[in-house]
C-alpha cells in the first residue's frame, strides 16, 4: 500500500465560480507536494454530457506525479446543504434534495461527504436517518472555517461514525493551506482512490499531523486565536496593497 497526499474539495474553472484551469491546479498543488487533487465542481451548469467531458478533461490534466480525481458538489434547492460526491457515478442532476443525492450515492456505491457543515446551519438540515449514507463530514473547510477547525463537526463525526475530512474548498489562492487527506492506495489511479475513500482508508491531516488533534485541547485554542486575528489582518493587508 502507498500513502498519497490529497488536496480535497477543489474547484476549477469548470465551476461557475472557479477561475483556475485544471492544468494550473495540477502545477500549483504539485509544487505543494500533493499527489492527488479531489475536485468537487458545483452541480450548477452540469449535464450528463458535460460530466463526461469533465471526466475526460481531468484524465488529460493528470500527470504521472499528480492525479486529478473528478467529483461533484451537489447542493439542494435552497443552496444550503452541499455534498461532495466521488465514485464511478453518472451525473444525478442540479438542485436535488439531499436525500435523493444520498440515495443515488448509496445505490451506486459512491462516496458522499457533508461539505462545510457550519455554513448556513447546514448540519441542522441533515435528517438523522441520512447520516448512515454519508462517508464523512468536513471538520475543517478552509474557505468557511478559516484557520480553525469546526469543533461541532468533529463531535458529529465521532457520534455518527463518520470519517473526518479536511477540504480547501479551493476557488482562489487564498485557500491554499496545509490541509490534506492521506489516502492508502495500491497505486496512483482514479479507481484506487475511489476504493480508498469507499473503504475509509483515509485520514485527515493538518500541518502534516492528524487533524483530529487540532480540533481539541490546546491546539484548538491556538487555531481559534489565529482565526480571530486573521480577518482584520487580511483586511489591513488588502488596504495596504490597494495604496
Amino acid at each position: 500500500m502507498t500513502a498519497l497526499r490529497a488536496a480535497c474539495h477543489v474547484h476549477s474553472d469548470w465551476s461557475y465560480d472557479g477561475a483556475w484551469r485544471l492544468n494550473d491546479l495540477v502545477r500549483a498543488f504539485r509544487r505543494r507536494r500533493y499527489d492527488v487533487v479531489l475536485t468537487a465542481e458545483h452541480d450548477v451548469g452540469f449535464t450528463p454530457d458535460r460530466w463526461r467531458r469533465y471526466q475526460e478533461a481531468c484524465a488529460e490534466a493528470s500527470t504521472d506525479r499528480l492525479l486529478v480525481v473528478p467529483g461533484i458538489e451537489y447542493s439542494d434547492a435552497d443552496n444550503c446543504v452541499h455534498l461532495a460526491v466521488w465514485g464511478n457515478l453518472s451525473f444525478f442532476g442540479e438542485g436535488l434534495e439531499t436525500k435523493r443525492v444520498l440515495q443515488c450515492v448509496r445505490e451506486h456505491s459512491g462516496v458522499a461527504v457533508l461539505a462545510h457543515p457550519g455554513r448556513r446551519h447546514a448540519l441542522e438540515r441533515i435528517p438523522p436517518s441520512s447520516f448512515t449514507d454519508l462517508t464523512g463530514i468536513e471538520i475543517w473547510n478552509r474557505k468557511y472555517d478559516g484557520w480553525a477547525p469546526n469543533a461541532q463537526a468533529m463531535t458529529v463525526a465521532e457520534e455518527q461514525g463518520l470519517v473526518p475530512f479536511v477540504g480547501h474548498d479551493f476557488h482562489t489562492a487564498r485557500q491554499f493551506f496545509p490541509l490534506a487527506m492521506t489516502l492508502k492506495v495500491e497505486g496512483l489511479t482514479v479507481e484506487y482512490v475511489y476504493d480508498a475513500l469507499r473503504h475509509r482508508q483515509c485520514e485527515a491531516r493538518a500541518f502534516r499531523l492528524p487533524a483530529t488533534r487540532a480540533a481539541q485541547g490546546s491546539p484548538l485554542v491556538a487555531f481559534r486565536g489565529a482565526e480571530r486575528i486573521r480577518p482584520p489582518l487580511a483586511r489591513t493587508v488588502r488596504m495596504v496593497m490597494r495604496k
